[in-house]
């Protein structure tokens, strides 16, 4: 009994023996083993002793050797693709891996510690950077917290691999094309390398494929492909070559939006105006429904072009191919509605008897036909030929400036031009009138009667049977008690106060010719 009891106090002994009666026994009878004493502490210590280890100097033994960085990256989220300021926001998970050369641990004497976590400022880091980052603040790009030290001990070999993981929103430029917008696709480039050190200091690698295992789809972009290249360039500053990374996406527009958003209702609009202009004309009243409907087109396809133009690029390189057509679109309505108001224009002349200009008829019956593979009407012809009224012949004469059969001098000399002569062969507008229905004044022109063109004098010839056949007999003259059929005068006549001749046949005149009388008390001559 006796040994037993020395055997118990010798157990209880022999900690307090070891640990000592200090701080280190609580009232709770736990023993608390010293900071300096656990394992991972005590690794931590010895391998960033400032005696052994500076975060300044490069990890490498010889200084003449390369540091290999392994670069690995992950594709998380596609944020933005800004098309106006042409660059491109996205969620990249970056891992880099070195091996340093400085922090080297047997892990039998650390409690067989094979791996250690290490905060990112106390150990060495390359120097890796975005070449073409928008953002120049990593603090505002890259989130940096800890590095993972892995010993090399069981690989016999010296030192630890170092992996630095972070997460990072990296902002790029990039170049867009945007001629085949929707449908476009496009191609942007991550630059990354060492802003200090050269390929005989850091010597960049990587995986040729991105992860996307990770990856949240877009709702407007597909990434098409991801792949890493390796490049060694020299620039002028330096004469070693520096190893740049190029990391290449790839990305595909998803165009559902855009079509039934701009190229559907553009389609429907495109064809409802151009359909409206092909509806036929109206004898009854004016179609100005036509010229609303170029209007009403034209404010659209500007509103639409508008929502195009805010999301393309301001740049003059390429134009996208749906802005042409929107500016073809715009172009063809606004020709279509210029020519509904010349057409509309032409048919309001009909209200107050005025024929077009000689100009717009040559234009429309000569040349546009001809532009868009049409023939001219034959009863309209058949018009032509009987009044020797065909736009073209009068376009020929107006321009060799034919006058009484013969061409004008044109070297200067003087022209000898009459007021009959003008109204006889300029086409005017008494000529181009429809001579089966208009009565012809004795107060007219005496040239005007006696035409010295045989087309001419049968034309006044037919006009004059047509008025003789209308005159009235004497019973039928006797039985209109309305006109007084002894003293007529007429406003236009020489009693009236004024000697000018009428420009124009009035209506009186007809009157007066259709009862037989004229203010001169003429007949209709025939030739």
């Amino acid at each position: 009994m006796v040994f037993l009891t020395r055997y118990v106090i010798a157990l209880l002994t022999v900690p307090l023996i070891i640990y000592g009666f200090d701080s280190n026994f609580t009232s709770d009878d736990t023993f608390v083993v010293s900071p300096t004493q656990v394992p991972l502490v005590r690794l931590t210590k010895d391998i960033l002793n400032p005696d052994r280890y500076d975060t300044r100097v490069r990890p490498m033994k010889n200084h003449t050797t390369s540091l290999k960085i392994h670069i690995s990256m992950s594709l998380y989220q596609i944020i933005e693709v800004n098309e106006p300021s042409q660059n491109i926001k996205m969620n990249v998970w970056m891992i880099q891996k070195w091996v340093d050369e400085m922090l080297d641990w047997d892990p039998h004497e650390y409690n067989m510690i094979n791996t250690t976590i290490l905060p990112h400022n106390v150990v060495w880091i390359p120097d890796t950077y975005l070449y073409n980052s928008v953002v120049m603040s990593r603090d505002e790009t890259e989130r940096y917290m800890n590095v993972r030290a892995d010993t090399r001990y069981w690989q016999g070999k010296k030192g630890a691999e170092m992996s630095f993981l972070y997460p990072a929103i990296y902002t790029i430029t990039c170049r867009l094309n945007i001629r085949y917008f929707p449908y476009d696709q496009q191609n942007c480039t991550l630059t990354i390398s060492s802003w200090t050190n050269s390929k005989s200091a850091l010597d960049y690698y990587g995986d040729e494929e991105v992860n996307l295992q990770s990856y949240i789809p877009n709702e407007e972009w597909d990434v098409i492909s991801f792949r890493v290249y390796r490049h060694e360039y020299k620039y002028a500053c330096c004469p070693e070559p520096w190893v740049i990374l190029e990391a290449s996406i790839v990305i595909r527009r998803k165009p559902l939006y855009y079509v039934v958003n701009l190229i559907i209702p553009t389609s429907i609009i495109t064809i409802v105006a151009i359909t409206g202009f092909f509806t036929p004309a109206s004898t009854s009243d004016d179609r100005t429904e036509k010229i609303n409907l170029g209007i009403t087109t034209l404010l659209a396809m500007s509103i639409l072009m508008l929502m195009v133009s805010d999301q393309m690029p301001t740049t003059s390189e390429f134009v996208p191919l749906i802005a042409w057509f929107y500016l073809s679109i715009i172009i063809i309505v606004s020709i279509g509605t210029f020519l509904t108001s010349i057409v509309l224009s032409i048919q309001g002349r009909r209200q107050y008897g005025r024929i077009p200009p000689l100009v717009v008829r040559y234009l429309f019956f000569v040349q546009f036909i001809k532009w868009v593979c049409l023939s001219v009407p034959p009863q309209l012809l058949k018009i032509w030929e009987e009044l020797d009224d065909h736009p073209y012949d009068c376009w020929i004469r107006k321009r060799k400036g034919v006058k009484n059969g013969q061409l004008v001098e044109t070297n200067g000399a003087a022209r000898k031009r009459s007021v009959a002569s003008e109204k006889r062969n300029s086409c005017t507008r008494e000529e181009q009138k429809d001579m089966g229905e208009t009565l012809i004044s004795p107060a007219a022109e005496p040239d005007l009667l006696h035409p010295k063109r045989p087309s001419k004098r049968a034309m006044w010839l037919r006009a004059s049977q047509r008025a003789s056949t209308m005159r009235p007999t004497i019973e039928e003259k006797a039985s209109l008690p309305m006109i007084d059929i002894s003293t007529p005068t007429s406003p236009s006549s020489p009693d009236s106060g004024k000697s000018r001749r009428p420009s124009k046949i009035s209506m009186w005149d007809n009157a007066m010719m259709l009862v037989g009388l004229g203010d001169r008390g003429m007949t209709v001559k025939k030739f």
